[in-house]
């Protein structure tokens, strides 16, 4: 992703994936396994930071609860 290059936008890279990353599983496009293997954490670890992007640390599909059964 290519953002303006100014001096006040300070992003800093690790908060940016891992709101993409919570994002993604919320909306059921990534496992919780998927999740973690992405950012290096373990189930604990990403079932703290979920809440700082203000998501639950549940999703219910199918497909999601089909992966993690498998992992």
């Amino acid at each position: 992703m290519d953002l303006p290059d100014r001096p006040d936008l300070e992003v800093d890279e690790r908060y940016a994936k891992e709101a993409l990353v919570a994002t993604l599983y919320s909306n059921g496009k990534l496992s919780g396994h998927e999740a973690r293997q992405i950012l290096g954490m373990t189930r604990r670890a990403f079932e703290k930071m979920l809440p700082r992007y203000g998501f639950s640390i549940l999703v219910d599909s199918d497909e999601n609860i089909e992966t993690e059964l498998n992992a």
